[in-house]
C-alpha cells in the first residue's frame, strides 16, 4: 500500500527530503552541501530514468534523516532530566 503512494508523489517526498536535509544539518554546512548535492542527484537520477525503486531508497533515506533528528531531540532530553 506504501509503494504506489511513494511512486505517484515521487518528486514530492524528494523534495522533502532536501528541505529536511537542509534543516536538519545546519551544523556542519560542508556535509549538508554534499548530501543535499547527492540525494538531489538520486532524486533526479530516479526521476529521469523513471526508476520507480527509487522512490522506496527516497523514502529510506528520509526516514534516517528524520530518526536522526529525533534521536538528536531525545539525546537533548535525557540531558536535560540528568541535570
Amino acid at each position: 500500500m506504501l509503494y504506489p503512494i511513494l511512486v505517484e508523489y515521487y518528486v514530492y517526498f524528494g523534495l522533502l527530503l532536501l528541505g529536511v536535509t537542509w534543516f536538519a544539518r545546519q551544523a556542519k554546512p560542508s556535509l549538508r552541501t554534499n548530501l543535499f548535492y547527492g540525494y538531489g542527484m538520486v532524486v533526479a537520477l530516479g526521476f529521469l530514468l523513471s526508476l520507480d525503486w527509487v522512490a522506496g531508497v527516497i523514502f529510506g533515506l528520509l526516514v534516517l534523516e528524520l530518526g536522526r533528528l529525533f534521536k538528536a531531540w531525545l539525546d537533548k532530553k535525557e540531558q536535560q532530566l540528568k541535570q
